[in-house]
């Protein structure tokens, strides 16, 4: 019998300058559906490179484009992919044998990130292999995202296998990126959020969560043994990260009671 069929759903906006790798590793895909929010540095250009790519143009929520794309998917798989992930040959393979012969009972597949950062490989701390299982794949409606976080995981079917070969996580460059995606997904965030959860916390609570941050990246997941790029890379995804998020609920929180 033939292989079951998968299509590869990736929301992007002005990834051209780094987008063909991740293009050139999902070939092997059925369908690939681009759910593109107006971008306008050529990444529908390089889309159309590709003969297995559709391309939808919608404004939205990150995760909201996401589901729309696994709508408007027509196979009987579906790979949830971002615009710097790209699977290494073997994952491909792997994939691709696992399609030939699904278990009726498995519903989820969960890959293995092999994180970078600053253009370096980050293999402890943020990027540990132990924490960096993610769920990727799942049959066509069994899962979809409740669109309530920049950053929030797949609502899936607890019936899930891991796969065992990484795909590899190209993510913020620069520090300059890193600011500019922070404040993106921050600001969208508190857009989501009740008054309440917008209120202010003790400044000294608050303080210790980011330093608890911190000590679990950089000191309990051995963040150090990257060197610079551990500290780094602990400084920006603990603390600095939660203190962005709560100052601008802060910040909304005030302007709020301003206006009353």
């Amino acid at each position: 019998m033939p292989r079951q069929t998968v299509a590869v759903i990736i929301p992007t906006k002005n990834v051209a300058a780094f987008f063909r790798p991740t293009l050139e590793s999902i070939r092997f895909a059925d369908e690939v559906i681009v759910v593109d929010m107006s971008s306008t540095d050529g990444t529908t250009a390089l889309c159309a490179e590709y003969t297995n790519v559709k391309v939808i143009d919608k404004v939205d929520y990150i995760y909201a484009n996401v589901n729309t794309g696994f709508d408007a998917a027509t196979t009987e798989w579906v790979i949830r992919l971002d615009s710097d992930e790209v699977l290494t040959p073997e994952l491909q393979n792997e994939i691709l044998t696992f399609l030939e012969n699904p278990p009726a009972n498995i519903n989820t597949i969960r890959f293995l990130g092999r994180h970078h950062m600053f253009g370096l490989p980050m293999s402890w701390g943020v990027g540990h292999p132990s924490r960096s299982m993610r769920n990727h794949m799942f049959r066509k409606g069994t899962a979809r995202y409740p669109c309530k976080l920049e950053h929030e995981d797949l609502d899936v079917s607890a019936d899930s296998i891991d796969l065992q070969h990484p795909y590899d996580h190209y993510t913020n460059h620069t520090v300059e990126e890193v600011v500019q995606k922070f404040n993106y997904y921050t600001q969208r965030d508190v857009e989501r959020l009740t008054m309440d959860e917008r209120k202010a916390e003790n400044p000294f609570r608050l303080f210790y969560q980011g330093l608890r941050l911190f000590v679990l990246y950089y000191i309990q997941w051995k963040g150090y043994r990257d060197g610079m790029l551990g500290f780094y890379s602990s400084l920006f995804r603990g603390p600095i990260y939660l203190w962005i998020d709560r100052a601008k609920r802060w910040e909304v929180s005030r302007q709020e009671e301003l206006k009353k």
